[in-house]
């Protein structure tokens, strides 16, 4: 399993100031959160200019680019040429209602070499073996959001609906209605030593990000190092075995079967 961070850049004038959050967290790598940006003018007409300026601050960190929108023929085209300038292979998409948009723009990105991830919201996450057949099953990539489950075993339950397609799972945690916290937060209602341990249980090996508002960018260092130190402490003790339990239980409700 690999922790990346995720930085918004909303405007390239801003750069500069996350310099320091980028030095702090060394190597680790980024998931750049262009969906304001790519709404701009300063987007279409700067995309040379903005891809120079991503490789000299992020040094070929750039684990994949983010933009929630849902996919128009326009954007798509100049965020590819991005990608393209980038060498960057992933983008995370908003999942749109037509499987038919899917296909196209799977298809279009394809032809950059460049892999789409969805982000897939709680209340279609049973749909996820029909949408692999309309795209295929290989093409079908899923990005899912802890914090907008209601608990650790709904997050489960989807995990396991979703199975092998989850390729980026995004991590904040909340309080009064309020989001982008960190996932070690005290007063957060998320406990992330469970979600860690459920990951590491149903060995999950693929991307962790962690999204926190830009207020919380200097605490990433801190929870990138708690949050391997946590994985690496899941073992074959008594709490891990409980965790197996639980899984099991949750996989009885997936599968509606007996054991």
């Amino acid at each position: 399993m690999r922790i990346c961070i995720s930085i918004r850049i909303e405007s390239t004038k801003k750069l500069e100031k996350l310099r320091p959050v980028l030095e702090l967290t060394e190597s680790t790598p980024v998931e750049v959160n262009l969906t304001q940006l790519v709404k701009t003018e300063e987007f279409e007409k700067f995309i040379p200019l903005l891809a120079a300026e991503l490789e000299d601050y992020l040094q070929d960190r750039t684990s994949h680019v983010k933009v929630l929108i849902t996919p128009e023929p326009g954007i798509i085209e100049r965020l590819l040429n991005l990608l393209d300038y980038l060498n960057v292979e992933r983008v995370v998409l908003k999942l749109p209602d037509s499987t038919d948009v899917m296909f196209d723009t799977v298809d279009e990105a394809s032809r950059y070499g460049v892999k789409v991830v969805w982000k897939m919201p709680r209340s279609k996450i049973q749909q996820v073996n029909e949408l692999a057949n309309e795209i295929a099953p290989y093409r079908l990539r899923l990005a899912l959001d802890v914090a907008s489950r209601r608990s650790v075993r709904e997050f489960t339950r989807d995990m396991l609906y979703a199975g092998g397609y989850v390729e980026i799972l995004h991590l904040d945690n909340k309080k009064s209605g309020e989001r982008g916290l960190p996932i070690f937060d005290e007063k957060g209602l998320i406990n992330y030593a469970k979600i860690f341990k459920v990951l590491r249980c149903i060995q999950y090996d693929k991307d962790v990000v962690l999204n926190y508002k830009p207020q919380y960018y200097a605490l990433y260092r801190r929870d990138v190092d708690l949050s391997y130190a946590v994985l690496h402490s899941v073992g074959s003790t008594v709490l891990d075995e409980k965790t197996k339990r639980f899984i099991e239980s949750v996989l009885k409700e997936v599968m509606n079967v007996e054991y």
